[in-house]
């Protein structure tokens, strides 16, 4: 078998990593072209968010036990073949309704390539040497929502048509599907094996250790889907910060969050992943009561760091908890890293919705969301853990 190298696989990983929040962060500046020429409004091309999760979800679902029986490159190469055609497609759309059909399709090929990932990593590598690699491809598609929204901009000024933006996510999965196929050479699974979604997932489901870590994980990670949510309201309107401002404090966090994935990448090195993960968890819950404190406070050189600080703890709970929680399923860690996937985006999407129910035009439901999704994170992982004895 060709063997490649490690430095390549890592970009090529992070680029399919990637495909999801470029397909989502760019188009968002272009929802009010796209309304005028469908002749729509808003909030119905808008809708096509939430089908566009919908269908990553269920992409997920299906693509992970189906790669576990299968094999991973088969459904990488299909998943990122439907997502290419349904993004061309969606040039010629003139209909809101064939808007919403060719984005479903499009997200269901990215929920079938992106699960593999995880997945294709944990087959070529285990223990510290996965939480490292994870780590690596999480520093480098970190970057995809921090130049997404402005990519988006660009290219609707250059081109001004949004049409433009599905034409460049198009030519971006068809350039990754092209370098994957080229250089990801990952052994064919010797025999076929069943599809066995619902056996694969009960197994999961149904496993203490790794359960802990995945609920933790899905927990620890809302806060920051809570925080992405409603950033544009929070810094903005609460914190009065102009528009620069705001793009800068955005990318302060997307920077802490690289910095500490690259220190983990050396911590696990010499420190075990799950002693790294529990210190990880613990920290941001000590950040999150600190931040829950201050959120009658309209200072943002307090609160901006804090937040960043926040969110880039994930750098030292992400990686290393995928890591342990994959090396429970060598033969589904498609199924287990679906399960991960969909339950994030489902928590994180509940999380959002807490907040804006619960909004009365201060920071405190933001504030105590994320207060208290840290610390039911590391209540889980290490009160629950040491309580049931099921990790060391």
């Amino acid at each position: 078998m060709n063997v490649i190298s490690e430095r390549r696989l890592v970009f090529i990983l992070a680029a399919l990593s990637a495909i999801t929040p470029l397909a989502i962060d760019m188009y968002l500046p272009v929802i009010s072209n796209m309304s005028k020429a469908l002749g729509v409004s808003e909030s119905q091309v808008s809708i096509s968010i939430s089908i566009f999760f919908l269908g990553l979800a269920l992409g997920q679902l299906v693509g992970g036990p189906v790669s576990d029986a299968y094999g991973r490159k088969p459904m990488v190469i299909a998943g990122l073949a439907l997502f290419c055609v349904n993004s061309f497609a969606i040039v010629f759309v003139d209909d809101v309704y064939l808007l919403w059909f060719f984005r479903f399709l499009q997200a269901f090929g990215g929920g079938v390539a992106t699960v593999n990932v995880s997945a294709t990593v944990r087959d070529m590598f285990s223990g510290k040497d996965s939480a490292r690699i994870f780590s690596m491809i999480g520093s480098i598609s970190i970057l995809a929502p921090l130049v997404a929204p402005a990519l988006g901009l660009g290219v609707i000024s250059l081109f001004q048509r949004w049409e433009s933006i599905f034409l460049i996510l198009g030519v971006y999965s068809l350039t990754a599907l092209y370098f994957y196929k080229q250089n990801v050479k990952i052994p064919p699974k010797s025999e076929k094996t069943k599809i066995t979604p619902i056996k694969n997932y009960l197994e999961i489901l149904t496993t203490p250790k790794p359960m802990l870590m995945i609920t933790a994980l899905v927990i620890s990670s809302s806060g920051m889907y809570a925080l992405l949510t409603f950033s544009s309201v929070m810094y903005e309107k609460y914190l009065g910060l102009s528009k620069l401002m705001f793009i800068l404090c955005f990318s302060m966090n997307i920077i802490t969050l690289m910095l500490t994935s690259r220190i983990n990448m050396r911590l696990v090195r010499s420190i075990s992943p799950l002693k790294i993960l529990k210190c990880g968890v613990s920290a941001q819950a000590l950040i999150g009561i600190v931040l829950f404190l201050l959120r009658d406070s309209t200072n943002p050189y307090i609160l901006a760091p804090l937040i960043s600080l926040f969110i880039g703890m994930l750098g030292f709970i992400f990686g290393n908890a995928l890591s342990l929680i994959l090396d429970y399923f060598p033969n589904i860690s498609g199924s287990a890293n679906a399960i991960i996937g969909v339950l994030q985006y489902s928590v994180g999407a509940l999380a959002g919705v807490l907040v804006g129910l619960f909004n009365d035009g201060t920071l405190f439901a933001l504030m105590c969301v994320i207060m208290c999704s840290s610390l039911i994170a590391s209540a889980i992982l290490i009160f629950g853990a040491k309580r049931s004895k099921v990790l060391a």
